[in-house]
């Protein structure tokens, strides 16, 4: 038994499904770092290791965040692709997965940018000491930017495959009705 494609179903929409996830996990850290970086340059420079030689802060933060996107991209655009397509139950289009794909981005960075603004306001750690690598406050800004940002994505992503789940079964339900 096949899980993933169906016979009636080419691996086109699977593939589809998986890179089109990634590439707006990619697009999205790419432009959230970009922000970062200017905010506190040392959060790249000093903190995180040099990657092929690059010295500009803007283009190594890209850098960074475009092969970072890899691994969650790719695992959250497989479980998307496993959990909207396989199974006997009504298939959820491509459209509305990437769709839900771009309103966790949306939510996680709002999320993310509401916790840096308030250490800006409060000018003092949101999470434990021993989260920031320095007390400095660009430098804190920024670390519970992505901390927040990680832990955020990481819940709205359950989130949203427990959707794709509930949207597909009324789906169902709604064609045996």
């Amino acid at each position: 038994m096949n899980l993933v494609r169906p016979i009636n179903e080419t691996r086109r929409v699977t593939y589809t499904i998986i890179v089109g996830v990634w590439a707006i996990v990619a697009v999205y850290a790419v432009l959230h770092d970009q922000y970062i970086v200017r905010i506190s340059p040392e959060h790249f420079t000093v903190y995180h290791p040099q990657l092929w030689g690059i010295e500009d802060p803007s283009l190594l933060a890209a850098a960074l965040a475009f092969c970072a996107s890899f691994g969650p991209g790719l695992l959250l655009g497989v479980a998307c692709a496993l959990v909207a397509r396989a199974g006997p139950i009504p298939k959820l289009s491509i459209r509305s997965v990437l769709l839900g794909v771009v309103g966790v981005v949306v939510v996680t960075e709002l999320c993310a940018a509401g916790s840096g603004y308030w250490v800006y306001i409060g000018k003092q750690p949101l999470y434990p000491i021993w989260c920031y690598p320095d007390l400095a406050l660009p430098l804190m800004i920024t670390q519970t930017i992505q901390i927040t940002c990680y832990s955020a994505a990481a819940l709205l992503s359950g989130a949203l495959l427990l959707q794709i789940l509930i949207s597909r079964y009324r789906k169902a339900a709604s064609r045996t009705a």
